[in-house]
This record gives structure tokens, C-alpha cells and sequence, in this order.
């Protein structure tokens, strides 16, 4: 019997070697399909301390433990406060485990908002760049990586939504000027043909060299300069000498002007910012212009008009990186929190370009710059449609209403309501209104919405006094001097409608205030006469340090020239103010 073990050992060693000898042939074959498949990423670490570097080659398949070792110690620094020591290895970590998404989501959140706060708000181009580290390491590295993670397109268009186009930063307002700037040289005016050209453009440099028109247009750029003999760096030469010609011999600059009414300059022009949104920007022209139809802005009067969303804002970038997330990664039969959080990017977003998308930038003849942020009614319309969808989408996928949604849709339609109205805009208003009662007749505890079955006319009156129900004398100041101020603005920038529009609502919020007070308190709290307080708003406007010089006096200009009578109330209001201050100081003498 003895022998007959060793023999069955001896057959079982030989089978394992067999097998042994077999996977080591295998493995070759195996290694080059997962290279093939994009599986193999055992890139070395650079700069890394010979013992990490060390313990990643010798622990071979358990690189993962060094990961857990240094995914802790990671969360432990920035815990501490130890940015910049957590992104070093986070880095490595990347570079370990390419394909575990929370590392690069916690490498760009850590880059965007922790390492950029660190730097002070009077350095806000250091901060920017840190802002820009964090959507580029997301954008550019953790999504090729990682496409069919939703959680990272989600933190990329967050990074757009909440730390660029919200205003929490210090710096918010540099950001938005760096992005708009950056868009606005390559996109020009934005026009729905426009997006079509780029989306239809050739996606390689060979291709639009083919081109008989482009290549003639080329060859005369190369020989006025060397910089256009070679291909690398052609596109980025070429646009640089579009927008700064100064840098470039003149004769360069000739022959643009000589090919301004030939095919090649246009054809060459188009492609070169397509290419650079494909391959710096990493969007897709063509997905660009489905947004643009999907979700772009709309006449007040006319909704069915759809114009290009307002690419120059961040909050159309979040959009953009959360509409790809979920045309790539989602799962429409399935409740993932992640999804959602995505959806909730793509409203949230249409929000803010709701509320402050109309994004003016304004250069005075010193060339100094100012960025003013004003709500951009036109954008309304998006908002409305895609709220009802998402509402539909988690009403089957939740088997019932969904939380945070519905609530907030009545009170947007409500506020949009009387913003249109405000606004001048009588049938727009009344369109939601009428939506607003199909949509919502009962609430929460489902009894029926006895303001809702009021006349248009009184709803609004209605709606009016809920928002100035206990309005005090402060309250009261406040509000109609922060319309004025905004009147003023909108007529600087010749949008008189909208200036008016704040004009009269300030006029309306004070008389409410006055009637409501009574004859017994109007002494003791009514408020100045309206024309003091508009002086007031106009001195407050004047002294804001957001307003350059220059715009501030445009706007003089333009009230002296075709307002003169509230010029003339103006000087009276300050004439009547210097004699007051007169008659106290000679009051004040001994």
C-alpha cells in the first residue's frame, strides 16, 4: 500500500508541475490580451522612497495591500491638514490602482478645494491654477481610466457647478472670468450654426491638410514663418496668431488678411477650435450641439426657439460632463444614489444659469476688466422641462414621489411666476400659472390649493404681500435700495426693460410698506421720501468698488443725456443733502 501513496503523490506533483509549466506558457498570451484590453497598468512611481518603490516590485500581486497602507495614511494627512503631503500619495496611488475611482476623486477634491484654500484670496491666479489641476486630473487621466464610473463624471461637473460657478470661493469671480475667456476665444459668437460647423469638422490634422483650400493656406503660412512648417504645434501657432499677432513676423499677419475671403481661412479657423475642444477641452462638438438642443436658452416670448446654452459659464460645463456620465455609465432600470446625485448636477446646473447665467464682461477704455453676473430669464424653459423629467424618471424608479424634488419644482414655477411678471413679461407669467394649477392643485396633505383658485391678478397681489408679510423699516430699505441699484446697472448696459422692470418694483415694494404701516406709525416708521432714496441707491451704486470708473460714468452720462428729468432729481436730492449737513454744522457751532 505503501507504494501506491508515493505513486499518487508522485502523479498529483506532476500534474501540479504540469499545470505550472502550462499557466507559465499562458501567461504571455494572456498578459498581451489584457495589455490589448487596457488591463495592465504597472506604470513604475516616480520619485517615490525606495521603500515604496521597492515593496510595489516584490509584493508583485499585492500591491493592493500597499494601496490600503497608503490610502490610510493618505486620509490620515489630509485629516491633519496635510494637503499637499495627501496628493503626493494619492498620487502614487493613481498610478498603483488606476482603476479605483475614489482615489482620483479624492486627488481632484483635495487639489480644487483643499490645497486651493490653503493659498491666500489675494493670490487668486495660484488658487486658480489649483482649481484647474483638480477638473484636469478628473477630465484628462481618471475618466479615460475609469469611463463607465458615473461617480467621477459626477465629482468633474461638480468641481464646475460648486466650486467655479458657485460663489462660496473668495475667488469665484477670477475663475468664471478665466473660463469665460478662454471659451470666448474659441467659440466667438455663439450661434446654433456656428456649433454645427465645429461639430462637423475633420477630427485630424491630416484630414483638413487634404484639403486643397487649407493646404494653399498653410503653405503660405510656413513660408512666412517657420513656425508653420512643422505639424506639431501648428494648430496652436495658428490661433495664437490669430488672437495675438504681435508675436509673429508681420508678414505672417499678411497672409491671414490676404485669405480673409478665401475658403481656407474659415475651414482652417473651425477646425482649429473644434481640435481644441476635442483634445485639450476633451468635449465632443457634436455632444455640445445635443445640449445645445436639449437644453439650450429660449425666448421669453417664444419657447419653442431654442438658442446655445451659454458655453462661456460653468455651470454649462457641468452640465456637459454630467449629461456624458450618464450617457455612458447609466442604468435607467436601476436606483443608484450615484445617478441621481448626477441628475441632480444637470437641474442644479440649469438653476444657476437660470439665476445667474447672463455672464456681461465689461473693458473699459483703460482696458481695465470687470465681470457682472446677472440671471438669465431665458434659460427658464430648460429648467422647467428637465425638473418634470427627472420627476418622472425617480417617481417609477423610487414607487412613489421623489424626495426634495417635487416640493422644489412648485416653489421654482412660483418664483419664476413672479419674476416674469416683474419683468414686464404678463403672458409668460400667466403660461406658468396655468401649469402651476394642473400641476399642483392639492398639497402635501392633499387638500386642494385654495390659492391656486385665485384670478391670475389676485394670485400675483396674493404672492406679493406673502413675500412683504412682516417686512420691517430695514427689510424694507434694503430691498428697494438693492432694486434701484440693479436698475442702475441694467440701464448702464442699455437694457432698459430690465431697468425698468427694477424701477417699478422698487416703487411697488414701497408703497406696500407705507400703506401697510398706518397713519400711527407712519411717523415713527415710514420710510424716506422715494426720491431720497433714490439718490441714495444711485450714491451707493456710484461708490460700489465692483464698478469700474469708466462704467460708472457711462451710466452718469446716459441719465444726464436721456433722462434729465431724473438727473435733475438726482442734483435736488444731493442739493437738499448738502444743505442739510450745512444747517447741522452751523447748528453745532458755539
Amino acid at each position: 500500500m505503501r507504494w501506491k501513496n508515493r505513486l499518487i503523490i508522485l502523479v498529483c506533483v506532476l500534474a501540479a508541475a504540469g499545470l505550472l509549466i502550462g499557466a507559465w506558457r499562458m501567461q504571455p498570451k494572456i498578459h498581451q490580451k489584457r495589455s490589448e484590453m487596457g488591463l495592465v497598468l504597472n506604470d513604475p512611481l516616480e520619485n517615490a522612497p525606495p521603500s515604496l518603490a521597492f515593496a510595489t516590485v516584490a509584493m508583485g500581486a499585492f500591491r493592493g495591500l500597499v494601496v490600503d497602507v497608503l490610502w490610510i495614511r493618505a486620509d490620515r494627512l489630509k485629516q491633519e491638514g496635510k494637503f499637499f503631503d495627501a496628493k503626493q500619495l494619492a498620487e502614487w496611488i493613481t498610478v498603483l490602482q488606476p482603476r479605483f475611482a475614489k482615489v482620483w476623486d479624492f486627488h481632484a477634491w483635495n487639489m480644487a478645494y483643499n490645497i486651493s484654500v490653503a493659498i491666500p484670496n489675494t493670490q487668486c491666479a495660484q488658487r486658480w491654477r489649483w482649481v484647474r489641476n483638480g477638473y484636469e486630473l478628473l477630465r484628462d487621466r481618471g475618466i479615460p481610466l475609469n469611463p463607465q464610473d458615473i461617480s467621477l463624471y459626477r465629482s468633474l461637473g461638480w468641481i464646475f457647478w460648486h466650486k467655479i460657478g458657485d460663489n462660496l470661493d473668495d475667488c469665484h469671480r477670477y475663475y468664471k472670468m478665466q473660463l469665460l475667456l478662454e471659451m470666448r476665444a474659441l467659440l466667438g459668437e455663439q450661434t446654433n450654426e456656428e456649433y454645427e460647423r465645429l461639430a462637423a469638422a475633420p477630427q485630424t490634422l491630416s484630414e483638413i491638410l487634404s484639403d486643397p483650400d487649407v493646404s494653399e493656406l498653410v503653405e503660405a503660412l510656413s513660408r512666412a514663418d517657420s513656425k508653420f512648417q512643422k505639424t506639431d504645434g501648428l494648430v496652436d501657432n495658428f490661433l495664437a496668431l490669430r488672437r495675438q499677432p504681435g508675436q509673429f513676423p508681420r508678414v505672417a499677419f499678411e497672409v491671414i488678411d490676404s485669405f480673409r475671403d478665401k475658403p481656407g481661412l474659415a475651414k482652417f479657423d473651425t477646425f482649429a477650435r473644434a481640435w481644441v475642444l476635442r483634445n485639450t477641452w476633451k468635449m465632443d462638438p457634436a455632444l455640445m450641439v445635443q445640449i445645445n438642443r436639449q437644453y439650450g436658452r429660449t425666448s421669453v416670448d417664444d419657447p419653442n426657439k431654442r438658442l446655445p446654452i451659454n458655453w462661456e459659464h460653468p455651470g454649462a460645463h457641468a452640465i456637459y460632463w454630467a449629461v456624458l456620465g450618464l450617457q455612458k455609465a447609466s442604468r435607467p432600470e436601476q436606483y443608484r444614489i450615484d445617478e441621481k446625485n448626477t441628475d441632480r448636477i444637470v437641474f442644479h446646473s440649469l438653476q444657476q444659469l437660470y439665476r445667474s447665467g447672463n455672464l456681461i464682461l465689461y473693458t473699459g477704455p483703460d482696458r481695465e476688466t470687470a465681470l457682472f453676473i446677472r440671471p438669465d430669464p431665458r434659460m427658464f424653459t430648460a429648467c422647467d422641462q428637465i425638473w418634470r423629467t427627472i420627476i418622472e424618471k425617480y417617481e417609477k424608479l423610487e414607487k412613489g414621489n421623489p424626495k426634495a424634488v417635487r416640493g422644489g419644482h412648485k416653489n421654482f414655477l412660483e418664483n419664476a411666476l413672479m419674476s416674469m411678471y416683474q419683468a414686464g413679461h404678463e403672458r409668460r407669467a400667466r403660461q406658468i400659472y396655468q401649469e402651476l394649477r394642473q400641476l399642483y392643485p392639492r398639497d402635501d396633505a392633499g387638500y386642494i390649493r385654495q390659492e391656486y383658485l385665485k384670478p391670475f391678478e389676485e394670485f400675483v397681489q396674493w404672492h406679493f404681500q406673502q413675500e412683504m408679510e412682516g417686512l420691517g423699516f430695514d427689510d424694507a430699505t434694503e430691498a428697494i435700495l438693492f432694486r434701484l441699484q440693479e436698475a442702475y446697472f441694467y440701464y448702464a448696459i442699455r437694457e432698459d426693460n430690465e431697468a425698468f422692470a427694477r424701477e417699478r418694483l422698487a416703487q411697488q415694494i414701497y408703497d406696500y410698506y407705507m400703506q401697510e404701516l398706518g397713519s400711527e406709525a407712519l411717523q415713527r416708521l415710514g420710510l424716506p421720501p422715494m426720491d431720497l432714496i433714490r439718490y441714495t441707491a444711485f450714491r451707493g451704486f456710484m461708490e460700489d468698488p465692483e464698478y469700474p470708473p469708466s462704467f460708472k460714468m457711462s451710466l452718469l452720462g446716459r441719465i444726464q443725456i436721456e433722462r434729465p428729468e431724473l438727473f435733475e432729481k438726482l442734483q435736488q436730492q444731493e442739493q437738499w443733502l448738502l444743505e442739510q449737513i450745512r444747517r447741522f454744522q452751523q447748528q453745532q457751532t458755539p
